[in-house]
């Protein structure tokens, strides 16, 4: 990721930290409905990167693990 993709990414969370709480939940529920697979996946890729840095898979376990999730 590019530190101008990134900061990007920074202003649109803060965007969404503006929100009242009516519009968060209204739009954490749209991008859960459109968007859950590739929410999973991310969320499963982060589970096995932090496994792995914290000793629980070895280099070679979660690299498979990374590799089989779709791009």
């Amino acid at each position: 990721m590019t530190s101008q993709t990134l900061q990007l990414s920074h202003h649109f969370y803060n965007l969404f930290q503006a929100l009242p709480e009516e519009a968060k939940q209204g739009f954490l529920e749209a991008l859960i409905a459109n968007n859950r697979e590739e929410i999973e996946d991310l969320l499963f890729y982060q589970d096995c990167k932090a496994a792995r840095e914290e000793g629980f898979l070895s280099d070679e376990e979660a690299q498979t693990f990374l590799t089989s999730l779709p791009q």
